[in-house]
Order: C-alpha cells, then sequence, then structure tokens
C-alpha cells in the first residue's frame, strides 16, 4: 500500500486514524521527519486531492495551527496527501469540562484562525448568488424527494428559498468547508488546532457558519466567543439572516445523507433541527439566536480586539 511514497520505509510507527466518513484510509505516521498524517484515497479522487494540496499550500504563509502540506503522489494503494500532524485530543472531550472562562479563550482562538483562513481569496471567483443558489435549490430538491419530512426541515427549506436575494454580492474566499469543534483539537496547554480540511472549498465566508449548531451544542461560551473574536467585535446585523440561511440549507442536506446510513444519523439529525429552531423565539431566521443573546453583557467585555 505504501509503496511509492518516499522515505515510507523509514517510518518508525504506522498507527490507523479511524475518524471521519470519506472512505479514505487515513495513518498516523512517525518517522526521521517527525509526526504526519498519511491519507491514502482511491485513484479515481486524484483531481479532488491535488486540488485539496495545492490549496493547503496556499495557507502556508498563514501562522496559524492547521496541518502542513508536505508531499503528495501516486502510490500503491491509489493517491496519498502526506500533511504535518497537528497534536491534541478532540476539543468536545475537553471544551464542555473547561470553565466559561477557558472556554471563551478557546473560541477566540477558533474565530482568529478562521479570520485568517479567510484572508486568502478564491482562485475564481464566479457569482456566488448564481452558484450557491443552484446548490441550494438542488438540496431543498434532493430533501423533499425523501421519504422521511421533518417540519423543522420544511419550514428551514422555505427560509432558504424566500431568503435567496440575500446572497448577491457576498464575496468568495478559502473555505475549510467543515469549520466545528469535531474538527479541532487542543493540546496540554490548551492551544487550538484545526484539522481535516478534505472538505475545503471556496465561497462566501459566512457561509463556515452553516457547521455553527454542533459548536454551539458543545460551548454556547465558545461559539459566541468565536463569532465575536472573528468579526473583532459584534458580528453585523447582515450576518445574522445569512447565518440562517446558511444553517438552514446545511441542515436540509444533512437528511438525504444521513438516511441511507441508518437510525442513528437520523435521530442526530432530527435532535439537531430541533435544537437550531429553538435557536428562535418567533419565525425561523428574524432574531439574533438565543444562544448569542445569553450572557452578552458579561461575554462583551471579553472580545479580543
Amino acid at each position: 500500500m505504501f509503496r511509492g511514497i518516499a522515505q515510507s520505509d523509514l517510518w518508525t510507527e504506522i498507527d490507523p486514524v479511524q475518524e471521519g466518513f470519506s472512505g479514505d484510509e487515513k495513518f498516523h505516521v512517525s518517522g526521521p521527519g517527525g509526526e504526519c498524517l498519511l491519507r491514502i484515497s482511491p485513484a479515481d479522487k486524484r483531481e479532488r486531492r491535488l486540488r485539496e494540496y495545492m490549496a493547503m499550500r496556499a495557507l502556508a504563509p498563514l501562522s496559524v495551527n492547521i496541518p502542513r502540506a508536505l508531499d503528495f503522489g501516486d502510490c500503491e494503494g491509489g493517491v496519498y496527501t502526506l500533511l504535518s500532524w497537528v497534536e491534541g485530543r478532540p476539543s468536545p472531550e475537553i471544551l464542555p469540562g473547561l470553565p466559561a472562562r477557558g472556554q471563551r479563550a478557546v473560541g477566540r482562538q477558533a474565530g482568529a484562525i478562521l479570520r485568517a483562513l479567510h484572508t486568502v481569496p478564491a482562485p475564481l471567483a464566479p457569482d456566488w448568488a448564481e452558484a450557491y443558489g443552484r446548490k441550494m435549490a438542488r438540496k431543498v430538491e434532493s430533501y423533499r424527494a425523501c421519504a422521511l419530512h421533518l417540519p423543522e426541515l420544511d419550514e428551514f427549506a422555505a427560509y432558504a428559498l424566500d431568503s435567496a436575494a440575500l446572497l448577491s454580492g457576498r464575496p468568495s474566499t478559502f473555505q475549510h468547508g467543515d469549520y466545528s469543534v469535531a474538527n479541532m483539537v487542543l493540546d496540554a496547554a490548551f492551544r487550538l488546532g484545526v484539522i481535516d480540511f478534505d472538505r475545503m472549498d471556496y465561497g462566501d465566508p459566512w457561509e463556515e457558519f452553516s457547521r455553527l449548531p454542533w459548536s454551539v451544542a458543545c460551548s454556547p461560551a465558545f461559539s459566541r466567543a468565536l463569532l465575536r473574536a472573528y468579526f473583532r467585535g459584534e458580528p453585523p446585523d447582515a450576518f445574522w439572516p445569512l447565518l440562517a440561511l446558511y444553517v438552514a440549507v446545511n441542515q436540509i442536506s444533512s437528511l438525504p445523507w444521513a438516511i441511507p446510513r441508518g437510525g442513528e444519523q437520523v435521530e442526530i439529525l432530527r435532535r439537531q433541527a430541533r435544537q437550531v429552531r429553538a435557536w428562535y423565539d418567533g419565525p425561523y431566521g428574524l432574531s439574533r439566536p438565543t444562544w448569542y443573546r445569553q450572557d452578552e453583557a458579561d461575554e462583551a467585555n471579553h472580545i479580543e480586539r
């Protein structure tokens, strides 16, 4: 499997990494060059993995704790990507146990890292409203074709379609593609690292917040601090309806993904959809979420400028 990977014969440890849904084989490897993450993908994913690798190389000048692109090529097992290893334990295992002050400190790190990632412009910038509008319509159609419907998702789909005008004029930058606590690690000094860039893309930087439900469920304090650090203050009024749109689209697209994977994944989605709907006292998307309004006066004093 490793034949064709330069210096793979010098690795002293090769441990499988089981997390994730990509279907690729991943390994934590150690050798003379230090610790690395090795991803082996089927040969038919070569174009996609090369695009990701080149995008990761473009992030190299950023002073943030993320994997660094080291090598890429063909091997006996398909196509491989070698990245530097980011040390730490999964943040959902640690974050809820920290005091509120610690959760906010980690959230500020997450906001600063995301802000840095979004300084990298998209190499091509097609009209976002047109491109995302088509994508959104496909996802709504796919949801409506499902045998299972949820009242929350019906409401989310209606809101998304009614709010398409919000997409006009939005910029395009690099996107991590799955920015949530699930793809963050914390080391012994509580330094945050962001991993798993295999869903990277280019588009509206605010679409990145479509995964906020996972972070909010883990730590509202972290999530509030993330937003305030990212915006270097309070998010602008224009952010909130777009957040609701992007979260809505991500929620409805999750059901067609979850159904083939079984009842457990469907139940996770059902529970999350209810939690997202509970963010709003009235009609979906027409106010700031309840989790953000909580403890605002106290946390506003912790904005990192």
